[in-house]
């Protein structure tokens, strides 16, 4: 396992302003070097240079990440119910079970109870979803049995001519 980074290691408020120049992009590697330095910290050039591309390859990838959540996001709002909105919702379980699989035994009890909560939730969203649909389609099927009921009626059909039109209109059996 690769040694941690000497800039993880600094005191937290002189993390926070490296964390600050390399986020608005506002400082050289010797300009931060040099802040490290004027806080009463120590760091090598390279060190800091490592920590930079590091922190600026995962800004790249927090941005793209951005870019496509807001076309998810987008389609989902077209139509929650439909394949982007499922598939979205599956996507979230399995960014879920990859990080609780990648936690190490230092996880913090409050990280695994929140992505705990967030597989519980998700859950409850696709079982809801399924419930809506369901009682849609119920519905559905309720109104073209009536309809159906009521057209053999009116045709004066038999009652076993009534059945076999319903089963041929619905695709059920009595």
């Amino acid at each position: 396992m690769p040694r941690k980074s000497s800039i993880t290691q600094l005191d937290a408020r002189i993390r926070e302003s490296v964390d600050r120049a390399i986020r608005e992009e506002r400082a050289t590697i010797d300009e931060i070097v040099c802040l490290i330095e004027d806080m009463g910290g120590k760091a090598t050039r390279s060190a800091v240079g490592r920590y930079k591309k590091n922190a600026e390859a995962q800004m790249m990838q927090y941005r793209e990440a951005q870019e496509v959540a807001k076309v998810w996001i987008g389609k989902l709002e077209e139509d929650p119910d439909g394949d982007v909105g499922r598939l979205l919702s599956e996507m979230l379980r399995t960014v879920a079970f990859q990080t609780l699989g990648n936690m190490d035994e230092g996880a913090k009890p409050a990280d695994v109870m929140f992505l705990a909560k967030a597989i519980k939730e998700l859950a409850s969203a696709d079982k809801t979803s399924v419930d809506r649909s369901l009682k849609i389609r119920q519905q559905v099927v309720k109104e073209v049995a009536d309809k159906a009921e009521k057209i053999s009626r009116d045709m004066g059909l038999t009652h076993e001519q009534q059945t076999n039109f319903r089963k041929e209109l619905l695709g059920l059996v009595a």
